[in-house]
C-alpha cells in the first residue's frame, strides 16, 4: 500500500466516521444523554456519514485528477526539454533532424509490435509507458556526437582507426550527459524520467549480441533490452540514407543485411519482429525521407 493511497484511505476514514464519533462521544451530553436515543437520530447520523463520504470521495477525485494533470504537464515539459536538446545534433548535420523523427517511428513500430507478441511482451507491459518513454529517449542515443570535431564526424572519406575510436567516445560522452541530467531531474523533480532509459540507450546502442561491439562488449541478453531495439533501428535507417561517406541502400539490401545478422549484431527476436514488419518501414522510410 503506497502512502498517496494511505492517506486517501485514512481522509476517507476520518470523513465518514465523524459523524459517528460526534454522536458516540457528545451524544451522552445530548438532551437523550445518550448516543442514537431514537431512529431519527440513527437516520440522521447515517445520512451525515454518506453526505460526508461523498464529499469525502469528491475531494479525492480532484486532488487525483490534478495530480494526474500536473503528471501529464511535467512529461510534456520533460518530452520538450529532451527534444530541444537532441536538436543540438542538428545543427551540425542536416541528416540528423529527419534521422531521429525516423528512429522515433521505427522505435514505436518495433516495440508495438514486441509488446504484442514476443518473449519481451512481459517485460514490456509491466513497465508503465515504456514504448513511449523510448520513444523520446530515442532520439537522444546519438547526443553525445555533439563532442566529436567536424572533420571526423562529416569526413566524407574512410575513417582511420584513430578517428574511429574518437567516434566510438559518443557513446560514454552521451551517457555522460544525460546521466548528470538525469541525475538534476531527479534532485528536482524526485521521480525517475526516460532521461534513464535515454543514457541507457545512448551508451549501448552500439553493442553487438556476439559481444563484439563497443564500449563495453557487451553481448546476449546483457545489453539491455531498449539499446537493442534502437540499435537496430538505428542501422536500418542509417544503412537506407545518404551520408557524406556513402550512398544510400536499397530497403532489400538493408533487410538482408540485417537478416544476415541475426544472433550477431542484431537480438534474434527483435530481429524476427522487425522482419515481420519492415514492409512498415519501408513505407515509413518512403514517407519520411529527408
Amino acid at each position: 500500500m503506497n502512502t498517496r493511497f494511505k492517506k486517501y484511505l485514512l481522509f476517507f476514514i476520518i470523513l465518514c466516521f465523524a459523524p459517528l464519533f460526534r454522536e458516540f462521544f457528545f451524544g451522552m451530553v445530548s438532551h437523550h444523554h445518550q448516543p442514537f436515543a431514537t431512529i431519527e437520530d440513527i437516520l440522521h447520523t447515517v445520512l451525515e456519514i454518506v453526505i460526508m463520504g461523498g464529499l469525502a470521495g469528491v475531494l479525492i477525485f480532484l486532488d487525483i485528477r490534478f495530480t494526474r494533470d500536473k503528471f501529464k504537464e511535467l512529461r510534456v515539459t520533460q518530452a520538450v526539454a529532451i527534444e530541444t536538446l537532441a536538436s543540438l545534433a542538428e545543427y551540425r548535420d542536416a541528416e540528423t533532424s529527419q534521422h531521429l523523427q525516423r528512429i522515433g517511428i521505427f522505435v514505436k513500430i518495433l516495440g508495438d509490435k514486441l509488446k504484442k507478441d514476443s518473449p519481451y511482451s512481459g517485460y514490456m507491459r509491466s513497465q508503465f509507458s515504456y514504448i513511449e518513454d523510448l520513444v523520446h529517449a530515442s532520439v537522444l542515443h546519438d547526443i553525445g556526437k555533439i563532442a566529436v570535431p567536424d572533420g571526423i564526424l562529416l569526413k566524407p572519406g574512410v575513417l582511420t582507426d584513430e578517428e574511429f575510436d574518437v567516434i566510438k567516445t559518443h557513446t560514454t560522452i552521451g551517457s555522460d550527459i544525460l546521466t548528470s541530467a538525469d541525475l538534476q531531474f531527479q534532485k528536482r523533480v524526485g521521480t525517475q524520467s526516460y532521461l534513464t532509459l535515454a543514457l541507457t540507450v545512448a551508451r549501448a546502442h552500439h553493442e553487438k549480441w556476439d559481444g563484439s561491439g563497443y564500449p563495453d562488449g557487451l553481448a546476449g541478453e546483457n545489453i539491455p533490452l531498449a539499446a537493442r531495439i534502437v540499435a537496430l533501428c538505428d542501422v536500418y535507417d542509417a544503412v537506407t540514407s545518404d551520408r557524406v561517406y556513402k550512398k544510400a541502400w536499397s530497403h532489400e539490401e538493408a533487410v538482408q543485411m540485417i537478416r544476415k545478422n541475426r544472433g550477431r549484431h542484431f537480438d534474434p527476436v527483435i530481429t524476427d519482429a522487425f522482419l515481420l514488419e519492415e514492409k512498415i518501414f519501408e513505407i515509413t522510410k518512403r514517407e519520411y525521407a529527408g
